[in-house]
């Protein structure tokens, strides 16, 4: 089902009973696709919906492994030194955590539920690996959708919905390599219980603050050490063995975060549309996108991820970098402390605030598990989250990572 404006109804003029109703049989309408399996629109096909996402880059090379690593600010030669990378036990490059992003992002099935009222946000999303992902491989992709569940809120003038859709990443020998559950959240508001600020109220009171010269060399010297590789496990091995529950991981600094940050990001995980591409994806949706009153031209919404200008015209005070930005900083943190004989398995992640340009992210973590898992992996399970200057938490993550067991030293990816 395409994600298409509802024309049967004025939704800003029902009642917010008639309203409700009204979302409620979408709602229905769209869970009866539970189960779809859908594969995306050819990669030579120009989009006609922002959301509509398909194949990004068929092919993984080194360059692009390098680029990612570039785009989450991490220096580690083992995303970039061939000499570095052939004396690991992996003999070559294997992509990092969330990379799959880069090859396809988002969904085949849209932003749906795209009526007045409706605000659709980034909710996280877990990432499952069954392989490493190499130079050389190509992918195929398709989508089965999960449909919408509806989440209670208490005193909040909205409802809330997460739509999950998961994507399969399938590799030149028809295995799958990756899946990737992106999951939306939806706050749906009715006519009557809207206020000026809508979602953007608990941002109203923002302001951005400069930061000392103190806090600007401390930042420095943060990024002298993450050049160094003073907190980089690296070809030491991290034994299984050796890990004790409740153990913190070191923390790694990003920010402030500007336009540069999410340019970064944009370049290897997102899809470029531009001057009559990004025509296309919005003519059809012209309602999801305002107006920019400087100069009457539509604006799409991704551009509130780049300038305050258009972020103001959404109504929240400064461009925020992306939901998927924010999951991508953790990665650093995580893959430094496992060193080089580990593997992510799995990232499971929610986006619980906004990061918005001049925040820092501090990024932290500590061991909470340690166990044998189904397949007879020694791993751990670690609590990652972003929080930023105030100590406020915007992004969580869990990762298992599979580690090396002295007993099964022997026993390899």
């Amino acid at each position: 089902m395409a994600a298409v404006y509802d024309e049967r109804y004025d939704w800003d003029h029902l009642s917010d009973e008639d309203w409700n109703k009204r979302l409620d049989e979408k709602v229905e309408e769209f869970n009866k696709g539970r189960g779809e399996v859908v594969l995306p629109p050819p990669s030579f096909a120009i989009m006609d919906d922002e959301y509509v996402r398909g194949i990004n880059y068929k092919y993984v090379t080194e360059d692009l492994i390098r680029h990612f690593a570039d785009a989450i600010g991490d220096p580690s030669p083992f995303w970039r030194d061939p000499t570095y990378i052939q004396s690991t036990r992996w003999g070559g490059f294997i992509a990092p955590p969330l990379f799959e992003t880069s090859i396809a992002f988002g969904s085949s099935f849209g932003g749906r539920l795209r009526v007045p009222g409706i605000a659709r946000l980034a909710g996280g999303s877990k990432h499952i690996y069954k392989q490493p992902i190499r130079p050389g491989d190509s992918f195929t992709i398709y989508d089965k959708y999960e449909g919408f569940v509806e989440k209670q809120v208490k005193d909040k003038p909205y409802r809330m919905f997460i739509e999950s859709a998961p994507r399969y990443y399938i590799n030149q020998r028809d295995e799958v390599a990756a899946i990737e559950v992106h999951r939306n959240i939806y706050m749906a508001t009715p006519p009557g219980k809207r206020g000026k600020k809508k979602e953007a109220k608990m941002y109203q009171d923002k302001v951005r603050k400069p930061y000392s010269d103190e806090m600007i060399d401390m930042i420095h010297a943060a990024y002298d050490d993450q050049l160094a590789g003073k907190n980089r496990r690296g070809a030491k091995i991290r034994y299984w063995e050796d890990v004790v529950e409740g153990e913190e991981i070191p923390t790694v600094i990003k920010g402030p975060v500007d336009v540069s940050d999410a340019c970064a990001r944009t370049m290897v995980s997102c899809y470029p549309y531009a001057y009559a591409i990004k025509w296309a994806v919005m003519r059809n949706h012209l309602q999801a996108h305002p107006r920019d009153p400087e100069t009457n031209e539509y604006i799409i919404r991704r551009d509130w991820h780049y300038t305050d200008h258009a972020a103001h015209i959404f109504g929240y005070p400064y461009a925020n970098s992306a939901g998927a930005q924010n999951e991508m900083m953790l990665v650093h943190a995580v893959t430094d402390w496992m060193g080089d004989d580990g593997f992510v398995k799995s990232v499971d992640s929610q986006d619980r605030r906004m990061v918005f340009f001049g925040d820092m992210t501090y990024v932290k973590g500590k061991v909470a598990k340690k166990y044998v898992d189904e397949d007879g992996d020694h791993v751990v399970l670690i609590n990652v989250w972003g929080e930023n200057q105030d100590g406020v938490l915007h992004t969580k993550s869990d990762y298992v990572v599979k580690l090396v067991s002295r007993e099964a030293y022997d026993k390899r990816l």
